[in-house]
């Protein structure tokens, strides 16, 4: 059987005991059918990578609405607003999901809800839901009338997805840790009501070219070839030994190359992507890289004979860090006291590559809830979303920011012993 810390069990049975948030854990649910409206509305706003404007800009208008203060858009169109708490403390907790979805303009048709009350949508799930949740939980603290004790900032983060690279969480922290002290976040991504990440697996994306003078496959045969120095490079790097535990992967996932079928290839460029859940075995992967990039060079080269005639060049297009948090630290024990006091089994998931990753990166105590109920085809046009019993997430995350951000003068804040 687990333990946990008393204070915190003391915490989350006082919340759930409390007139107030009893109130606030129904209202989510009661609050329910006009959320989902609103998530198809803001699931027909498209909004790729580096493409979240419109989709920002209707998304603070509904955080106003509801009472949000402060709310603004910076110039990536992340948008951040705040409950103030009522100890003017200058610290905050942050609850936040992203804008983005990994969708072109034009992949999104229209929203459908088939037969079993499903609905159909690209970007229906990921993750415009954690942004409607996010908005029924800052309306349900309102309408009771809740005030925690610290601020709790609420924000629509811009670029999570693919080479966006968690920008806007970047962006948004280091924003905020210039006017609050971020004791805590919670990031909504992921589907199902029992999973939750609390550790950050670190992911890297190269991008490696190789350029050459090329020549006739037969006149000029015994130049090397920008294509041939990269097979070997790539060869390099799949056969480097990689630790299971911490669990590391790369792989060359993209090569082009060439400019004709008889010709010596002038130009190869392939891309890989390598993740780790250490940030010391990704640094190290990195390292080992780097070195099969420049050998596979001198190779191709010395097979002919030559030095230099094909250099290579190698830039970063992603690096997003990794870390952890001890399997027992605070936040995972709150995470899974929240989720056992809603009546569900947590599923505390190992790693994970979301927005909380650039929390931890920091040394910000953090974790990620999925945004609950049934999902199909997530980051495909096939993505349906079920909203039975989704006011889970919701209800987890009230208990979560009162446990951390504390309720007015009842219940005292616990962000500020989480480290």
């Amino acid at each position: 059987m687990e333990k946990f810390d008393r204070d915190l069990v003391a915490t989350i049975q006082n919340l759930k005991a409390d007139p107030d948030v009893i109130k606030a854990l129904t209202l989510v649910k009661e609050q329910l059918p006009e959320m989902i409206e609103l998530q198809k509305e803001l699931a027909l706003i498209e909004a790729p990578s580096f493409h979240e404007k419109q989709k920002a800009e209707r998304y603070a208008e509904l955080l106003k609405e509801a009472g949000l203060e402060d709310v603004s858009i910076d110039d990536h169109f992340n948008v951040t607003g705040r409950i103030s708490g009522i100890g003017n403390t200058g610290k905050s907790v942050l609850l936040e999901g992203h804008l983005d979805t990994v969708f072109s303009f034009g992949d999104v048709k229209g929203v459908t809800v088939d037969e079993q009350g499903r609905i159909h949508c690209p970007g229906i799930c990921d993750d415009t839901r954690a942004l409607v949740a996010n908005l029924s939980v800052l309306k349900a603290l309102k309408s009771v009338g809740i005030r925690p004790y610290h601020d709790i900032i609420i924000a629509g983060t811009v670029c999570e997805e693919g080479l966006g690279g968690m920008l806007g969480m970047r962006t948004v922290l280091d924003s905020l840790e210039k006017k609050t002290e971020i004791l805590a976040s919670i990031s909504i991504d992921g589907a199902t009501n029992d999973r939750f990440y609390a550790n950050a697996t670190g992911m890297v994306d190269w991008s490696v070219t190789f350029t050459g003078p090329g020549g006739h496959a037969w006149t000029a045969f015994g130049i090397p070839s920008a294509l041939h120095a990269a097979c070997r490079a790539a060869t390099l790097v799949a056969d480097i030994e990689l630790p299971t535990n911490p669990k590391t992967i790369t792989t060359v996932s993209l090569i082009e190359g060439g400019q004709a079928i008889h010709g010596i290839a002038q130009k190869c460029t392939f891309k890989i992507n390598a993740r780790s859940d250490s940030q010391g075995a990704l640094e190290e992967l990195n390292r080992q890289m780097i070195q099969a990039f420049e050998l596979g060079t001198k190779l191709e080269n010395e097979r002919w004979g030559k030095t230099d005639v094909i250099k290579v060049t190698y830039d970063k297009l992603l690096n997003i860090p990794a870390g952890n948090q001890d399997d027992n630290c605070r936040i995972i024990q709150a995470a899974k006291l929240v989720t056992e006091a809603i009546g569900i089994k947590p599923t505390f998931m190992p790693g994970g590559s979301t927005n909380a990753n650039i929390a931890i990166g920091k040394g910000i105590p953090a974790v990620c809830f999925g945004r609950g109920g049934e999902e199909y085809g997530q980051h495909t046009v096939d993505e349906w979303f079920n909203p039975e019993g989704v006011e889970a997430c919701e209800q987890k995350s009230i208990l979560m920011l009162l446990t951390l951000a504390g309720l007015d003068e009842r219940i005292k804040p616990l962000a500020e012993t989480l480290k």
